[in-house]
C-alpha cells in the first residue's frame, strides 16, 4: 500500500522536493551555502582545538623548563653565597678554603611527624642519605632548619622548633653563637662572647663550623640583645618561611 502525506502520496512529495532542488537556483544556492557553512564551521573548530592543544603542550614544556632552570639557579646561589663568605674569610687570614665537597639535593616533604607540630616534618629519602649525619635545610636561599635521623628516617626540624640548633655568625665582626629555635618567626642566638659588639639589625648567617651548613647562608637579623652572665643572647627574626616547606634543599658534607 502507498503511504500518503495528507492527501498527497509520499513518492509524489519526494518528487516535488527533488525537482525544486534540481531546478531552482535559489534552493540550490541555499543548500550549497548551508553545507559549505557547516563544513567551514567543522574545519575551524577542528583547527581551534588543535591550536589549543599545541599551545597547552608548549606552555607545559615551558613551565617545566623554567622550573628546572629555577632549581639550577637556586643551587648555584647557595654555592656562591658560601664561596663569597669563604673568600672574605681567607682574605681576613682565617685560613679557610672554599668547600667544594658539599652536596645540595632537592627533597620533598612527606608529612608532619606529630599532629599539631608544624616544625617537625618527615622527608622523602634522598640519594646518599646517611642516618649518622645531620644536614642543613635551605629554602629560597635561607637557612630554615636541619635534618636529623629518627627511626632510621630523615626528619626535618625547622628553625621555629626548640630542638633545632646550628652554628652562626653575627654581623661584620662575625660574633659566634648557636642559633636555637623559639617560634615560627624567631630564633635565639646563645653563648655569644660578652665582649663582642652587636647591633640591632646585624645580619645572622651560618658559620659552617658545625658541618651542618656551609659558611654564609643567611638566617635572619638581630631584633634584640640581652646580656647574660659571661655572654650575650640575641633574638633574631628569620628570613625564611618555616610554615610552608613543601619542597626544600638539603645540604650535606
Amino acid at each position: 500500500m502507498i503511504k500518503t502525506y495528507g492527501k498527497i502520496p509520499l513518492f509524489l512529495l519526494l518528487l516535488i522536493v527533488g525537482g525544486l532542488v534540481l531546478y531552482s537556483p535559489t534552493i540550490r544556492t541555499f543548500f550549497t551555502a548551508f553545507t559549505t557553512t557547516i563544513q567551514d564551521l567543522y574545519l575551524d573548530t577542528k583547527q581551534s582545538i588543535q591550536d589549543g592543544i599545541e599551545r597547552h603542550v608548549k606552555q607545559a614544556e615551558t613551565i617545566e623548563t623554567l622550573r628546572k632552570r629555577e632549581k639550577s639557579l637556586e643551587k648555584r646561589l647557595i654555592r656562591y653565597q658560601s664561596d663569597v663568605q669563604n673568600y672574605y674569610a681567607m682574605k681576613s687570614s682565617l685560613g679557610l678554603k672554599p668547600d667544594g665537597n658539599i652536596t645540595i639535593v632537592p627533597v620533598r616533604a612527606k608529612g608532619y611527624a606529630l599532629l599539631g607540630n608544624f616544625q617537625q616534618i618527615w622527608l622523602e629519602d634522598f640519594p646518599d642519605y646517611n642516618p649518622l649525619k645531620n644536614y642543613g635545610v635551605i629554602r629560597a636561599g635561607y637557612a630554615v632548619g636541619i635534618v636529623v635521623e629518627q627511626r632510621r628516617r630523615p626528619l626535618m626540624i625547622l628553625a621555629g622548633d626548640k630542638e633545632c640548633n646550628f652554628a652562626v655568625y653575627i654581623g661584620k665582626k662575625r660574633a659566634p653563637g648557636i642559633a636555637m629555635g623559639k617560634d615560627v618567626r624567631h630564633m635565639v642566638v646563645k653563648y655569644i662572647p660578652e665582649w663582642m659588639k652587636l647591633h640591632i639589625g646585624d645580619e645572622v648567617f651560618t658559620s659552617g663550623l658545625d658541618h651542618i651548613f656551609p659558611l654564609g647562608i643567611p638566617v635572619g637579623r638581630v631584633q634584640s640583645i640581652e646580656k647574660m652572665q659571661g655572654f650575650k643572647n640575641a633574638e633574631i627574626t628569620l628570613y625564611g618561611d618555616t610554615l610552608h616547606p613543601n619542597f626544600v634543599w638539603v645540604v650535606g658534607y
